[in-house]
């Protein structure tokens, strides 16, 4: 059976590594994606939700006394906020389950009350403008996504 070697030299793997870099550029210029309104919105109402006491942490300590036997206490109301977004980016694979969105926010025009101005999400598409925020994510999480494997 032959035996078939290939060995980039010279000029060669300049040009090789060129095209590998070009590859990888264009493929992750190509996983950008817009952020539009109906994005922004469901974001900003899970913000709205976990700073008032009713995010999904809440919500499992409220389910886990109650199926401890303790007594079930009432979500609170959602306090009315004004949550906005200076910086916001997404990146996703053309035709993903879902996309991972880079959030800077301020609330009431300072702070996050937990502090943590920039948080990452990962949201879908549901149907007809509306998005679903599925949980939060890492910065790991939102840059892998733009490699191309």
């Amino acid at each position: 059976m032959p035996r078939y070697a290939f060995q980039l030299r010279g000029w060669h793997a300049i040009v090789g590594v060129v095209l590998l870099i070009g590859y990888w550029g264009i493929s992750a210029y190509g996983r950008v994606r817009t952020v539009d309104g109906g994005m922004r919105d469901s974001i900003r109402q899970y913000l709205l939700n976990e700073y008032s006491g009713r995010g999904p942490k809440d919500v499992q300590r409220i389910l886990m006394e109650a199926h401890n036997g303790q007594p079930v206490e009432k979500l609170p109301e959602v306090q009315q906020r004004d949550v906005e977004f200076p910086s916001v980016s997404a990146v996703g694979k053309y035709g993903g389950p879902f996309e991972v969105v880079r959030v800077q926010n301020t609330v009431d025009g300072g702070q996050p009350p937990e502090g943590a101005a920039l948080r990452y999400f990962r949201v879908e598409y549901v149907a007809a403008g509306r998005w679903l925020v599925i949980g939060q994510s890492d910065s790991y999480g939102y840059y892998s996504e733009l490699l191309p494997w």
